[in-house]
């Protein structure tokens, strides 16, 4: 019989952020690059199909722990072994801020994420996949490996397009069009080396009572990626469907958002957490003060803190003078 884990309170639950695409798109520099310098503990599933799990090694030092798992692919092998691993991260005395698992180059990162969705221990907070731009339209016609690559791309919830310095501007295009049309209104960012911001894993929670950084550090963009930092500030709640509705139709151009807010019809204080077009809302302990804090980031496209703001303010209850307005600090 299959073991189930205890039921833990929601603002326990262990977030589970899964890294998809396949063999070479850059996976395992992405995650070197999210954990190095990093705050918080991480829990590392690395799973690389094969007899060796070569990518186990390669894994930059951090706080936490680092999981081999040698028995194939992860999606394709849930059994004792791997679910007495989990059992072994959740259980530990001082908790993990945060699972990551690398999924194997060939494997379904969204059959993984449905991990997070029947144990209690965690909750999904993204399933982030990277596609190689130089090979990524020839790999998705290929007859053998099409449906994999397909596959990885449609369970995502954010999307890395990586290696673009060794594509043409029409390859380039070639492949950003394969992607859009593959996993439509999925924000998208193109990158060289996989560098995308530490925060797109950062654990910590946004300080409900001040301070603009909000425990938020942005990573130094690389080649010409321009990231931007948006602020939003008001005071009030908000209108749970109407939150929704606004969470839903946030410009693809925006990566991630997290931060502090209340809902009209609760009197705590909840986290939301959105990487790509996954989102929940955690509640918390911190006593409600009124204050929205939520800061994102994004591409940098122009216009896009106010369309941020735009949107969340028809969500809103009442109309409160704002602390701040949505604003944009450039990262890059």
């Amino acid at each position: 019989m299959r073991r189930r884990l205890p039921v833990l309170d929601p603002a326990t639950r262990c977030p589970l952020t899964v890294l998809g695409g396949f063999l070479g798109a850059g996976k395992t520099t992405l995650l070197n690059r999210l954990l190095t310098g990093a705050s918080g503990r991480y829990a590392v599933l690395v799973n690389d199909f094969g007899a060796i799990n070569v990518d186990a090694g390669l894994v930059a030092d951090h706080d936490g722990k680092t999981l081999r798992l040698t028995n194939g692919c992860v999606c394709c092998s849930l059994a004792d072994g791997f679910l007495d691993t989990l059992m072994r991260v959740l259980a530990e005395p001082e908790p993990f801020d945060h699972m990551v698992i690398e999924a194997s180059g060939v494997g379904d990162p969204g059959a993984i994420a449905d991990i997070a969705r029947v144990e209690p221990g965690l909750v999904l907070h993204a399933v982030i996949v990277l596609a190689d731009a130089e090979r990524l339209p020839a790999l998705v016609a290929d007859a053998r490996l099409g449906d994999t690559i397909v596959r990885q791309i449609r369970a995502a919830d954010l999307l890395v397009l990586n290696k673009c310095d060794l594509v043409d501007p029409s390859g380039l295009s070639a492949s950003r069009e394969v992607l859009v049309s593959l996993r439509p209104g999925v924000p998208l960012v193109e990158t060289v080396d996989a560098a995308l911001p530490q925060a797109i894993l950062a654990p910590d929670t946004v300080s409900s009572r001040g301070g603009d950084d909000g425990g938020f550090p942005i990573a130094e963009a690389a080649h010409e990626t321009d990231f931007a930092r948006i602020l939003y500030r008001r005071v009030g709640a908000f209108d749970r469907e109407r939150l929704a509705r606004a969470l839903s139709a946030l410009p693809p151009s925006l990566l991630r958002l997290k931060g502090c807010l209340r809902l009209g019809d609760r009197p705590e204080t909840h986290l939301l957490q959105m990487v790509g077009r996954r989102w929940t809302l955690t509640p918390l302990q911190a006593l409600p003060d009124g204050r929205i804090e939520l800061v994102g980031i994004s591409t940098g496209h122009p216009g896009s803190g106010d369309a941020v703001a735009s949107l969340l303010d028809r969500a809103l209850l009442r109309a409160e003078p704002p602390i701040l307005q949505g604003d944009v600090h450039r990262c890059a």
